[in-house]
């Protein structure tokens, strides 16, 4: 009796047509030249994989979770693949290039758009065995000769450059929300090439968790929701910062973590006293064309934090000077 790999190829490609991706995705686990047979095959003929997420983990191992299919773990100590509680010995293959071969067929049968994006490299900077992982990841999404679509992408990684290898490679029309982390959020990082691309610029909304060098206030004027750490800000472009959000109609919270802040004085000279509540520090201001919206920031000087959040007029505390808008 023939195997499935020893049947001719129409009817092999004719029993694939009628699969969901899922079981092709299995078969192609079971022999390298089921996998080869797969790889191998047109668009066309293979099923598209709509899988809602995406998540990447590299760290002592790879991991490679597709949507609620069960997580691929490659596994270097014994150079094998483990998917669906099947291992396959690798022989002298390398895992990374097995990893990335494996998540090149799902990513080229992905035609919807994903939910999330994750990339998630949480190998610190001296002990990097797959240092080289994010550059191979960059050139299947070159070899994909298109964007690929999700509507929030999430990326763990440790310099400006590593970003900029993986974020133009995902489509700006789709992308809502961006989420920048790495290993030790403690670190300094440059984003001055980041907040050029189209998609810091699409984004409705971006959090980071590192210190963000050379970036200006203007790079995140425009943002529905935000929150970012910077070593220092002046009183100047706070106040900058608050006469954009009291004309934006579409603004609704952010925070700004700062490493340090001298300019208390400067800003209660601009904005006036503030409302004490607690430990914290209160003003309030009208948005522009509403009689409901507040712009309410409050400052908590123990973490240096600032946060602007749009409220309604009946949250504010009784007793709290509200400032009219002022467009100049």
């Amino acid at each position: 009796m023939s195997t499935l790999s020893e049947m001719p190829e129409l009817v092999m490609e004719n029993i694939i047509g009628l699969l969901n991706f899922r079981s092709v995705l299995t078969l192609r686990h079971v022999c390298k030249d089921l996998m080869n047979f797969v790889d191998k095959l047109n668009d066309s003929k293979l099923p598209e994989s709509k899988f809602s997420k995406i998540e990447i983990d590299v760290n002592s191992d790879i991991y490679i979770t597709y949507g609620n299919l069960a997580t691929s773990i490659y596994s270097e100590s014994d150079n094998s693949r483990m998917f669906n509680r099947k291992g396959t010995f690798l022989g002298n293959s390398n895992i990374v290039d097995v990893a990335i071969r494996d998540l090149e067929q799902v990513l080229k049968f992905q035609k919807s758009t994903l939910s999330e994006f994750h990339f998630r490299d949480h190998q610190s900077l001296n002990d990097s065995k797959f240092s080289n992982f994010h550059v191979k990841l960059s050139n299947i999404f070159k070899k994909l000769n298109r964007k690929i679509r999700t509507t929030k992408l999430f990326v763990t990684l440790g310099n400006q450059s590593e970003y900029m290898s993986i974020l133009p490679f995902f489509d700006s029309e789709t992308l809502e929300q961006l989420v920048l982390d790495t290993v030790d959020n403690q670190m300094q990082i440059e984003i001055d090439e980041i907040v050029k691309t189209e998609q810091w610029k699409e984004a409705n909304s971006i959090f980071c968790d590192f210190y963000a060098l050379n970036m200006t206030v203007e790079d995140i004027s425009d943002l529905q929701k935000f929150s970012f750490k910077m070593l220092s800000i002046s009183a100047r472009d706070l106040d900058f910062l608050k006469k954009i959000i009291t004309n934006s109609s579409k603004f609704e919270y952010s925070f700004l973590h700062m490493k340090y802040f001298n300019e208390y004085e400067e800003i209660s000279n601009i904005w006036g006293p503030p409302f004490h509540y607690g430990s914290e520090s209160q003003w309030y201001f009208r948005m522009k064309n509403s009689e409901e919206n507040i712009l309410q920031i409050e400052n908590d000087r123990g973490y240096h934090l600032f946060s602007f959040h749009k409220i309604e007029i009946r949250e504010v505390p009784y007793g709290t000077i509200v400032q009219d808008y002022n467009e100049n």
